[in-house]
């Protein structure tokens, strides 16, 4: 239904009520903010690929970005497109000279998980979203476990993978906390 107002058309259907056009550093604001999402789990990749003596770098890295592109893949896959979720694992890859694919094959999964199942997810109290995350976060970490074991023609140890199921799963509440923060405040383009 469309109304018609001696100085407005306003069309009831799309969205009530007159938008202001932005200008170029509002459009740039918003911009920036739906970069934000990428933009941590870059600067997570980066951080974790210098060699300091942080104990336990290689399993807390997958850990933390596999928490990231599940619940930004749930709340806004926008932020996190499959292609920016594919160069993510590909930027670990190259960094951390893991086999070639497979941290990009466990991301691409859990970004699958969370896109394909949001509108059902989002209606989930949060205990329920970090039980799905958990069985998740474990079937990609034994994955992965298998396809590094097949890609050295040997049975490589455990212990870092269960370190790194065991983290991600510790880890998702208190990275949940902040992503919720930044989705409400400094990573939503609305509030332009």
């Amino acid at each position: 239904m469309i109304k018609k107002d001696n100085t407005h058309i306003i069309n009831d259907r799309k969205s009530p009520g007159i938008r202001p056009a932005f200008n170029r550093f509002q459009r740039i604001d918003m911009l920036v903010r739906s970069f934000v999402p990428m933009l941590f789990s870059i600067f997570v990749i980066l951080f974790l690929s210098i060699p300091f003596d942080i104990p336990g770098r290689n399993e807390l890295l997958p850990a933390i970005i596999v928490s990231s592109v599940y619940f930004w893949s749930i709340y806004r896959p926008k932020s996190m497109p499959a292609i920016g979720v594919f160069f993510l694992g590909l930027l670990i890859d190259l960094l951390n000279f893991t086999p070639p694919g497979i941290v990009i094959l466990i991301l691409l999964i859990i970004y699958g998980i969370g896109v394909t199942q949001r509108f059902r997810l989002v209606k989930y109290n949060f205990l329920l979203i970090w039980l799905i995350f958990s069985l998740a976060a474990t079937g990609v970490f034994l994955l992965q476990w298998v396809l590094i074991s097949a890609f050295s023609l040997r049975i490589v140890p455990y212990y870092s993978f269960l370190f790194e199921i065991i983290f991600s799963i510790g880890i998702y509440p208190l990275l949940s906390v902040l992503f919720t923060w930044a989705h409400q405040t400094i990573a939503n383009p609305a509030k332009v």
